[in-house]
């Protein structure tokens, strides 16, 4: 119950404020998402599907480029999934495990084509707590949460110049 109330907030918040506006360069019109890597290990190729389409979706809710479907366009995004960690966290007495954590890392690289040279290279990292009873459903549910946290954040950073 508390994801969704998180996650509620979280999409709501982030409809209410947008930092776009002044900080993307007047000649970036357009911008290529290239398909993401997935260079964690982990294993699972729809994790780096998930990250793509999330990048794409909020890319397009926030409107600040048009998405060019093939190579090419004013600007590229690269983005890899660099690492996938699932640790405990809680355990419960008699030391049965009971609750655990799942982080997302991935390294993100954003070029201007226009004047051929990167804008930035960021490290971005988010995790998210699940419950073990119905484990691998709440490990995957707690993964697709991190992709769409890590797309939004990548969404801030290249509007924002943060």
């Amino acid at each position: 119950m508390k994801k969704y109330l998180l996650l509620s907030l979280i999409l709501f918040l982030s409809g209410c404020y947008s930092f776009t506006g002044g900080n993307i360069p007047a000649h970036l019109k357009s911008i290529y998402i290239q398909p993401v890597l997935d260079q964690s290990g982990y294993g699972n190729p729809l994790f780096r599907d998930k990250l793509a389409q999330s990048l794409i979706d909020e890319f397009r809710s926030d409107n600040s480029f048009n998405i060019n479907e093939n190579p090419g366009g004013d600007a590229k995004l690269e983005i890899n999934i660099t690492n996938i960690s699932d640790a405990p966290i809680a355990v419960s007495s008699g030391a049965i495990e009971t609750e655990r954590r799942v982080t997302v890392r991935c390294k993100a690289s954003y070029y201007d084509n226009v004047k051929r040279k990167e804008i930035w290279s960021k490290d971005f990292s988010a995790y998210q707590n699940y419950e073990l009873s119905n484990a691998l459903a709440n490990r995957n549910e707690a993964i697709d949460l991190i992709l769409e946290q890590i797309a939004n954040d990548v969404l801030l950073a290249v509007v924002s110049g943060w």
